[in-house]
């Protein structure tokens, strides 16, 4: 007979890090029962996809007693952020303050830069050598990264029958089999094997290209709030900006009435798909 969970564990990049007045997470975790004190963070700002992959996984096998009683849900950031590894630990470095709660059981930490920001000094160098001298396809290999990630993480906790939701944090684009105008029928095969009744507003929005370009040029641009008729959006900041829910007029990050309304999004979703349940 199925049973619910008894903790949750979420992931993503600022959007969904722990908050006092809850994040879309722990909404999501509060209104399935769980209580403050049985949910396990690992977000972080700023920090990409690779990483969430790995610290989740990272976590249950660490944990794995957790597997049989946790439910997850996990907040896709944007892949322009590439992460990599640093030798820092919690111990000690300039930047030990900022580790956090479960993340703080990692034995490496990571950093990220940030491939829509070449004014940085990682992305400008990776820009030069990668994208424009070695002939990179930035669009088609940010496609082939997002849809590999998630397929992994996937059957990783399908693999061990671990309950979860996914969504878009932040607004990305889903081809279906074309990049940059050519075919490629093997996105289609990627793109389709991920499992949309485990993802809650999987497809883009007309709106999508739109605010991926929001989100690559100033992601605390005034310009966050814009009207139009239609009631579908693909990602929590994509919600924000339609809703007029960030957190001020320079900072698209959702305020707490932003977090709410998608956490019961997300609630309805899961309840709708019995996906919480062991």
């Amino acid at each position: 007979m199925p049973t619910k969970s008894k903790y949750h564990f979420s992931n993503g990049c600022s959007f969904s890090t722990k908050k006092i007045t809850y994040s879309a997470h722990q909404w999501l975790a509060l209104n399935n029962g769980i209580k403050v004190e049985d949910m396990f963070n690992a977000a972080k700002g700023g920090r990409g996809n690779d990483r969430i992959v790995q610290t989740t996984m990272q976590f249950f096998l660490t944990y794995p007693e957790r597997m049989k009683d946790t439910s997850v849900s996990i907040g896709w950031t944007t892949p322009f952020r590439w992460d990599y590894n640093i030798s820092l630990t919690p111990q000690g470095g300039k930047d030990a303050k900022v580790i956090k709660g479960i993340n703080k059981s990692f034995d490496w930490q990571w950093q990220t830069w940030h491939l829509a920001l070449p004014d940085t000094e990682p992305s400008r160098f990776f820009m030069d050598w990668s994208v424009r001298k070695g002939g990179m396809d930035l669009e088609l290999t940010h496609v082939v990264k997002l849809y590999t990630q998630i397929y992994m993480l996937q059957t990783f906790l399908k693999f061990h029958k671990i309950p979860f939701v996914f969504y878009h944090a932040l607004t990305n684009d889903c081809p279906v089999d074309k990049v940059n105008g050519i075919k490629r029928p093997q996105i289609k095969i990627l793109r389709d094997n991920i499992d949309k009744k485990h993802f809650f507003n999987f497809e883009p929005s007309a709106k999508s290209a739109e605010m991926i370009k929001m989100q690559q040029a100033n992601r605390s641009s005034t310009e966050h709030r814009y009207h139009n008729n239609e009631q579908y959006t693909q990602s929590h900041f994509e919600y924000v900006a339609k809703n007029g829910l960030g957190k001020s007029k320079s900072d698209a990050h959702p305020n707490p009435e932003g977090h709410r309304r998608w956490g019961k999004l997300l609630t309805d979703f899961v309840n709708k798909n019995g996906l919480f349940s062991h």
